[in-house]
């Protein structure tokens, strides 16, 4: 089971370590370009890839095969074997921003500024640049030293953030609490928690994957933090030689707004990895669940109906910067043109519909994984109003946005798992106050600076 461990890969951008190298164009799976092959690593997005290609197929009278290869060692084994016997499909899903970036360094995948630099407005604004070979690219990925930087190796095609909480219609419900209407505000938050753990004191409260300790920092903490302080506090946080770091009083009031989730962790919430917890709350015995906009289509997967989740963001506390905050989405998954294809013109068309408003939909309700493409207000139409809920968080002013993908102000060495080990231990476990959580948060970034 992949769950929610492909974010995690995609933001991590593992590195695959190809050492192939390309093949011409001796692909023969399609005649005259009326077939096509796609390789995915997500099992959970052929039959959405499925209905897709029929619609395609309606449209351009073009056939499209789709298979899927997992776990993701699995598929990475598979395009190494494929591309030493000249086997590979016509289009990949690959994750975005790593390892479509060393597959395509190792000369694997075609080009596709060409067809796509004038269709990227197409596409959400933080996920454009995704599968693109910059300098600062090229100068850390080894598998790009040949490649030349502008080269588009990808177009995105999934798009996704974390700090999206959800909450069980029916325990809201039985707790005396309004289903239809998420907290606005931190405080308010809390009071809801309050509310079901008085209810249903085992499993009114809140859960997630803690075991991968760097969950409570990256999906709850720092959206805390960035909207309460705002841009340019939130960033001091981690500067080098700061003295407004997590153990200045703007750092200390976050940690100390953190540390009021204590009593509220279900029982046994540090040993819960990621999917663990997800099915959990699926499960009823979570009534919330914090993880990101992927995590509705795995909790669909384990029996969760969409429609008795409520979704909200990490809600701001009041006094803060940001009143109503909004989360930049990264792009998970892109799509690649194989270098070997025969059929590269009509594989790029297949891409293109994939990624067009009506493409991303039929794909989007199927998978219940959020389309890269801006839906905009067509939106609800497209693909549903669960999904169009979610999609609604990308939007709003900078100033009111948190970026994960924006990485520039911290160590070029950062390590998200020494950050999350000392807040785990601030909550749930109890085993640090804010003071002690902020001077060792502080020696952690400092010795990361020193690294450098």
């Amino acid at each position: 089971m992949i769950g929610n461990r492909r974010f995690l890969a995609a933001v991590a951008a593992v590195a695959l370590g190809l050492t192939v190298t390309a093949c011409g164009g001796d692909d023969e799976s399609g005649e005259s370009g009326k077939s096509l092959t796609m390789w995915t690593f997500k099992r959970t997005h052929v039959e959405a890839l499925q209905q897709a290609a029929a619609a395609f197929k309606a449209k351009s009278g073009i056939d499209v095969k789709i298979e899927a290869f997992t776990p993701d060692d699995v598929f990475t084994a598979k395009i190494q074997s494929a591309a030493q016997t000249k086997d590979l499909p016509d289009v990949l899903e690959l994750h975005s921003g790593g390892e479509d970036l060393r597959v395509g360094g190792g000369g694997l995948l075609a080009d596709l500024k060409g067809d796509f630099d004038g269709k990227l407005d197409r596409f959400l604004p933080s996920t454009r640049e995704s599968g693109r070979v910059t300098q600062q690219r090229k100068d850390t990925v080894e598998e790009l030293s040949g490649a030349t930087v502008g080269s588009l190796y990808s177009v995105p095609f999934t798009a996704g953030t974390f700090g999206i909480v959800y909450a069980n219609k029916e325990k809201l419900a039985a707790a005396g609490l309004d289903p239809t209407k998420p907290p606005a505000t931190w405080e308010e938050f809390l009071s809801y928690l309050k509310a079901t753990t008085t209810a249903d004191k085992a499993q009114g409260g809140v859960s997630l994957g803690l075991k991968v300790t760097q969950t409570g920092f990256n999906w709850v903490y720092e959206q805390l933090a960035f909207a309460y302080l705002g841009q340019q506090k939130f960033e001091a946080l981690f500067g080098k030689g700061t003295t407004a770091g997590f153990g200045s009083p703007d750092g200390l009031r976050t940690l100390d707004l953190y540390a009021q989730l204590r009593p509220y962790w279900i029982p046994g919430v540090s040993a819960l990895g990621i999917d663990e917890a997800d099915i959990a709350f699926a499960q009823g015995k979570s009534t919330f669940n914090v993880g990101g906009t992927f995590t509705l289509a795995f909790l669909a997967q384990n029996g969760m109906k969409p429609e008795n989740v409520l979704a909200f963001p990490i809600p701001p506390a009041t006094g803060g910067a940001v009143r109503d905050l909004r989360l930049a989405p990264l792009a998970l998954t892109g799509l690649s043109v194989t270098s070997t294809s025969a059929n590269a013109a009509t594989a790029t068309q297949w891409v293109d519909f994939l990624t067009s408003p009506e493409g991303a939909g039929i794909f989007a309700k199927g998978s219940l994984d959020l389309p890269a493409t801006d839906l905009g207000t067509r939106a609800e139409t497209l693909i549903g109003p669960d999904l169009a809920a979610l999609q609604q968080f990308f939007t709003g002013p900078a100033q009111d946005t948190y970026d994960a993908g924006n990485r520039g102000f911290r160590p070029p060495d950062y390590d998200e798992v020494e950050m999350g080990n000392p807040l785990l231990k601030l909550a749930p476990l109890g085993e640090a106050d804010a003071a002690t959580t902020g001077r060792t948060l502080d020696t952690v970034i400092k010795a990361m600076w020193d690294a450098k």
